[in-house]
């Protein structure tokens, strides 16, 4: 379906997962296990990488456990004997533990880099994918620099969290178990004081963590909330300075940068607790074991070279708890990140497509019936009831007309799919919706909206949108149909002229007529114009008008208009008040029944069919 427009999809504000309220008050259950788990599932996509990284992380926390033992070598069989000649062997040695600390440090880092950025890069592509089949109201309801921040800000702290606080973890908690056991195998008395205060270490830690993750988690949703309102006052700019609001905006954004602080300094002053808490164990513990040790090195229990060897590996044990406890902070925040990639994955889809053994194909559009209809954008307040029209090859011009916030634009929504009915049901050739795959549906249809949206993308990409493989002649041929052609023409590069962002550099009548040129170019069964033609200059809608003519033929059509030059092509026109269908009939019928039809073209269509119109079509 080629969408020519950008219109809300009506819905009230804040109701969806990703709006301010919904997000701070969503409960976060999820184990760090589970989301672990994902993250690895998706790191080994680059198996390779993962195996060599691991592998070299293992081998550089072994060659950070060998130096304090090669302290003791050197103490027991070659200072305390006086045999100098053991330099010949243990310096060799040492210089290979030594290049080989720092080659696999490298490899290491490599690897994990590598690793990282394509895990994040996978992540990214599963939050795009869900985005394209997300449900139109999380994108209606919702703020856009919150849904933004995900794949962005989110996705960088995981990015980040491989490339520094997996390194240390991995290669510190190998160094920290190998340390362990090589102590155990020297002296087990020894060993069990040296590791006897370390739970006090592992018991603050998790508790400290706890506090962590929750000033990290409310960051990261005032840091979405400050993208939101930087992304609006930058798409709103214009109206910001026109109506002086420029002060407001920037206090809003000062606001909710304030948060993000508080909130970062309540993480950072928890983190800063790990040090002194750790170091003060790192004292206590070193003591114990200077003390203790230098007892059992004088009894002759141990040699001086063991005596060494604990002494290195006491100071060596407390340099990996304390990066533990550093990377342990990153992981806190990569974890809170993790929560909210993953929560947007999760998100169920409102529409989805029917099973693939259930699945109908229609062929060409040739008869689309609503039947008793009713939807509400939120539970049990419906926007429109029981709503009943058809449209043939005998009827295939319909006008839905009615006040603003009537339901119109509701119905075209439920006609693409956008939504499902509560009750009721839409059907195309006899087969309701719901049994077609969404992209069938779609594909038989093109929209153009009052507010069109196109790409910052040169005029020819902006009408083959929906068709992508459509020749220049073709992309030609759409333009001139539409009264297009003669304008791009005149333009710098002509098709190939770029549009700027929110089309600034083209007026709103030649955005309208591009956007025409884009539906018409696929040759849809189904055309939908929503008020297609209302914000436009009064020339160009009679350009419009004129190529709607040969537009119109051969199609179904339902048009959502307020002026009558456009709901006087149409076969069949429907009025809504209130959600809810109060007339129908062409307009000579409506008119003469003197109801709500009547009474709206009289007061919105008289300036344009004459002031002296009683009954009857003015042409």
């Amino acid at each position: 379906m080629a969408v020519s427009g950008g219109g809300g999809a009506g819905g009230p504000s804040g109701y969806g997962v990703f709006s301010t309220i919904g997000e701070a008050q969503k409960k976060r259950n999820t184990k760090d296990r589970d989301l672990l788990v994902r993250l690895y599932r998706y790191a080994v996509g680059n198996r390779r990488n993962f195996v060599i990284a691991t592998m070299a992380l293992v081998a550089n926390s072994a060659t950070t456990v060998m130096v304090p033992y090669m302290s003791k070598l050197v103490v027991d069989n070659i200072i305390s004997p006086m045999n100098m000649a053991g330099f010949i062997w243990w310096i060799p040695l040492f210089l290979a533990i030594t290049a080989g600390y720092y080659y696999t440090q490298y490899v290491s880092t490599w690897q994990i880099r590598i690793l990282g950025e394509n895990t994040v890069a996978r992540i990214r592509q599963d939050i795009m994918s869900r985005l394209q089949i997300i449900s139109l109201r999380y994108f209606s309801e919702g703020e856009t620099g919150r849904i933004i921040a995900r794949p962005i800000n989110d996705a960088n702290n995981v990015r980040m969290f491989f490339r520094m606080g997996f390194t240390s973890i991995v290669q510190n908690a190998g160094a920290l178990f190998l340390g362990i056991a090589v102590i155990f195998f020297l002296n087990v008395k020894l060993a069990l004081l040296a590791i006897a205060i370390m739970p006090i270490a592992a018991i603050a830690t998790y508790y400290l963590g706890i506090l962590s993750r929750k000033y990290n988690r409310a960051a990261f949703l005032n840091t979405s909330g400050m993208i939101s309102t930087l992304q609006e006052s930058l798409s709103g700019m214009k109206v910001i300075k026109s109506f002086v609001q420029l002060d407001r905006f920037h206090k809003q954004f000062n606001d909710e940068q304030d948060k993000v602080v508080k909130q970062r300094i309540l993480a950072v002053l928890v983190s800063s607790i790990y040090q002194p808490v750790v170091y003060a164990i790192r004292v206590t513990g070193t003591a114990l074991v200077l003390w203790y040790g230098a007892m059992m090195t004088m009894n002759g229990q141990i040699t001086l070279g063991t005596f060494v060897a604990f002494t290195a590996f006491q100071i060596m044990f407390f340099n990996p708890i304390l990066a533990l406890v550093q990377a342990y902070d990153q992981y806190q925040q990569a974890m809170s990140a993790t929560e909210r990639m993953f929560d947007l994955i999760d998100t169920k889809p409102e529409v989805e497509d029917p099973p693939d053994d259930t699945a109908v194909q229609v062929g060409k559009s040739e008869k689309l019936i609503s039947e008793n209809v009713t939807f509400g954008y939120e539970p049990k307040i419906p926007v429109i009831n029981d709503i009943n029209f058809e449209i043939d090859h005998e009827t295939p011009k319909l006008a839905i007309v009615g006040p603003t916030g009537a339901g119109k634009s509701t119905i075209i929504n439920l006609i693409s799919r956008f939504y499902d009915p509560l009750d009721g049901s839409i059907k195309l050739n006899d087969q309701d919706i719901r049994n077609l795959r969404i992209s069938d549906l779609r594909s038989h249809q093109s929209i153009v909206l009052q507010d069109s949206y196109l790409f910052p993308m040169c005029i020819r990409d902006n009408i083959r949108f929906g068709k992508p493989e459509a020749t220049e002649e073709m992309v030609i041929e759409a333009a001139k149909m539409v009264g297009a052609h003669d304008f791009i023409m005149n333009l710098p590069g002509r098709y190939d002229y770029i549009i700027q962002e929110g089309s600034s550099n083209i007026s709103i009548g030649q955005r309208q007529l591009i956007s025409f040129a884009r539906a018409i170019l696929t040759n849809p069964d189904i055309l939908i114009l929503d008020e297609a033609t209302s914000s436009i200059d009064p020339y160009t809608e009679l350009v419009i008008q004129n190529a709607l003519k040969n537009l119109l033929s051969n199609r179904l059509v339902i048009i959502i208009a307020h002026r009558l030059s456009t709901i006087r092509l149409c076969d069949e026109i429907v009025a809504i008040d209130h959600g809810l269908i109060v007339e129908k009939g062409t307009h000579g019928e409506l008119m003469k029944a003197g109801g709500i039809y009547s009474s709206f073209y009289k007061m919105q269509f008289k300036e344009e069919a004459g002031v002296n119109i009683e009954y009857g079509d003015p042409s």
